[in-house]
Parts: structure tokens; C-alpha cells; sequence
């Protein structure tokens, strides 16, 4: 599981997440899909790591979700900090039911409260399964 803290300026994990989901979308990208960033999402259950983060602050535990070329950062607050989970498309699953989005990756998951009546949500969540459809194409071709 990639957990990082991105509260700070740091080159060597800017690089690592870049190279696991790609760098992010330039200013006109994000202008021409209209945002990369998800609504406010209410975390609700998760695997250990992230949980053991988010347990020692007493607040509501919220997420975003960030779009990357090759894959998401799930970020999230815990006190002071902000964490991002690290998810490449390739090994990512999501499953949606009325009240839920959950999240896959490999052994770990995050459940997200999702809200069918919230209209950037289902936009947000079509980018995400347009990517995640187009990345898979890419790694099928061959070069």
C-alpha cells in the first residue's frame, strides 16, 4: 500500500507518486476536463493503514480524490497532515452500490458514503471510469 504525506515540498515523493500515477494534468488539460478533483467524500470504513491514520484525529473522516494519467490519489486529512493513497488504474476496482463508492487495490480498500442525487459526483466518477478505461487500452497496445 502507498501511503505518503504530502503536507510538504518533497521532491523524492513528488517523483514517486509521479512516477506511479504520472505527473499531474497540466492547467489546460484540467481546463478541457473541466477539473480533475472529486466533491468532498465521507469516509466511512478502510483498510488498517489509512484507519490508523485517521483514528487519531477526532474530527469526521472526508476524502477527495485526485486524477492522475495513470492512475488516483485518494487524499485525506489527519490532524495537521494530509495523506495521499497511492493507486495505479492497473490494480484499481471500484464498486458502486446506492449508498457506497468503495475503492480496490490489491488487499486494501476505502469505502466512501456516495449520494446518487450529487451531480459532480456521477460527472467525476465518469472521468474516472473514462481514464481508467483509457489507460487500460494503452497498456494493452503495443508499442
Amino acid at each position: 500500500m502507498q501511503i505518503r504525506n504530502i503536507s510538504y515540498n518533497d521532491k523524492k515523493v513528488k517523483s514517486e507518486i509521479a512516477q506511479l500515477v504520472g505527473e499531474p494534468f497540466s492547467w489546460l488539460e484540467r481546463l478541457k476536463m473541466r477539473g480533475i478533483g472529486s466533491p468532498r467524500f465521507r469516509l466511512i470504513r478502510a483498510s488498517n493503514p489509512i484507519e490508523a491514520l485517521l483514528a487519531v484525529d477526532n474530527r469526521r473522516w472526508h476524502c477527495n480524490i485526485e486524477l492522475r494519467p495513470s492512475g488516483i490519489l485518494l487524499v485525506f486529512r489527519s490532524r495537521l497532515e494530509t495523506y495521499a493513497w497511492i493507486v495505479p488504474y492497473r490494480s484499481l476496482s471500484l464498486f458502486k452500490s446506492i449508498d457506497y463508492l468503495t475503492l480496490y487495490s490489491e488487499q486494501y480498500f476505502a469505502k466512501l458514503v456516495w449520494d446518487d442525487r450529487n451531480k459532480g459526483a456521477q460527472k467525476f466518477l465518469a472521468k474516472l471510469l473514462s481514464l481508467k478505461a483509457k489507460s487500460h487500452n494503452d497498456e494493452a497496445m503495443p508499442a
